[in-house]
């Protein structure tokens, strides 16, 4: 028998809808607010296309199958969940608010800057605000203040980093996942977000850190310097780009070509000898042979353009970072997540880009199934348990249901509990 997720303190739920897969996974909220996963479920996804909703009862069928296999693998029933959300839609930027002191700065201060920092009114195509990250404080001329509570001075100001979506995106989301046994969302947590606390350590965030997540439709990039967000984008290149290169190519439907590409897409262009050939199905519904050299001639390219136009987007983030005066340097290097970064040879490929310290990063769950969730692939369904695990005391306050995921009340603890 199923049991009911009847106390959401002890279950979290993250779900993550992307271009290519559905994953739903069931964890235990275990005393030390460590995870134990109870269940998995995975399934094709369809009727979604870079971060969107494209064909509601497709979307709602995927996110079904994928549901189902995590409440029969966890023996629990799913009444709520963290669902991840990207797309071109989703819109970041820093800013700062400012209030006056008269005494020692206290905690109403505090709320009363950040609340000044991100009361502005955002664009029509971007409404909806999902996350508030506190950057640091300034006291007079005093920068760089971690936290300010009991420091002297006039003038307290407070960095923040805002991320954004389009309201209706999020909307139409929500509605597909409510036509599934009228399950809830707690909280929508930004992808790039939540694949950054399930791969990266504190000490990679403090000397400074790009998180580089490749999706199927979307890759997603955040910068962490000095210990907190700075820099975060959305762009739809990514993984299906690739796919899509193979099946025009060699003549076979997308879902061949992606079995390709998963089970022998390399971008090494010597891994292969000319002898070595698969049997596939071409777009006839023919069968024929496919020589294997000829997998990186087509996946070479197109990873390369991939990782260069990374690169072009990280140094827009620390030009756009120095003229604000931020210190910019990536002591730590560039970490690779998401399915896309599983690609054979990408890594070597990224060294010669990058000439920077890169790896790939993957969740490290101690608990349960952790043969099945430490992949690249699951970074952001992870991280959205451990968002989920740190913040479900909350829980009625992040569904407020005006588009911010925090009450004044409990902004400290929740901007605490983040980084």
């Amino acid at each position: 028998m199923i049991k009911t997720q009847e106390r959401e303190s002890e279950f979290v739920v993250g779900l993550d809808v992307g271009t290519s897969t559905v994953r739903a996974v069931v964890a235990e909220v275990l005393p030390d607010r460590s995870l134990n996963v109870l269940g998995v479920g995975t399934h094709e996804s369809k009727g979604m296309k870079r971060g969107c909703v494209t064909d509601v009862e497709a979307v709602v069928s995927s996110i079904k199958q994928a549901v189902y296999n995590a409440e029969s693998s966890s023996n629990i029933q799913i009444n709520s969940v963290y669902c991840s959300i990207s797309g071109q839609h989703i819109k970041c930027k820093n800013e700062r608010g400012m209030v006056s002191i008269s005494d020692d700065v206290k905690q109403e201060d505090i709320e009363e800057a950040i609340h000044n920092a991100q009361n502005i009114k955002l664009p029509d195509d971007c409404n909806k605000l999902l996350h508030v990250v506190e950057q640091n404080y300034t006291i007079d001329n005093q920068q760089g203040i971690k936290k300010p509570i009991g420091m002297t001075g006039y003038r307290l100001e407070a960095f923040v980093h805002l991320i954004a979506c389009h309201a209706d995106t999020a909307k139409n989301l929500e509605k597909c996942i409510e036509k599934v046994n009228g399950i809830k969302i707690n909280s929508f947590v930004f992808g790039g977000l939540a694949s950054a606390k399930s791969v990266l350590s504190q000490d990679e965030q403090d000397i400074g850190v790009c998180l580089v997540d490749i999706g199927a439709g979307t890759i997603d990039i955040s910068v962490f310097i000095d210990g907190t967000l700075r820099y975060s984008d959305v762009f739809p290149y990514a993984g299906f780009n690739a796919t899509n290169d193979l099946a025009v190519t060699i003549s076979t439907p997308l879902s061949v070509a992606e079995m390709v590409k998963l089970n022998y897409g390399t971008v090494d262009l010597k891994k292969y000898q000319d002898k070595q050939k698969i049997t596939i199905r071409s777009v006839s519904g023919t069968e024929g042979t496919l020589p294997l050299t000829l997998l990186p001639q087509v996946l070479y390219p197109r990873y390369k353009e991939l990782l260069e136009t990374v690169q072009q987007r990280i140094k827009k983030a620390q030009v756009e970072l120095e003229k604000k005066n931020k210190s910019y340097q990536l002591g730590a290097g560039i970490v690779f997540t998401g399915g896309g970064a599983k690609m054979d040879g990408m890594l070597e490929l990224a060294k010669e880009i990058f000439n920077c310290p890169v790896r790939i990063g993957q969740p490290n769950v101690t608990n349960g199934l952790t043969e099945i969730v430490n992949k690249p692939e699951f970074s952001t369904v992870v991280g959205l348990l451990i968002y989920g695990s740190q913040n479900h005391e909350y829980r009625d306050q992040e569904s407020s249901g005006n588009g911010k995921w925090w009450s004044i009340k409990g902004i400290l603890k929740k901007l605490k509990e983040m980084y």
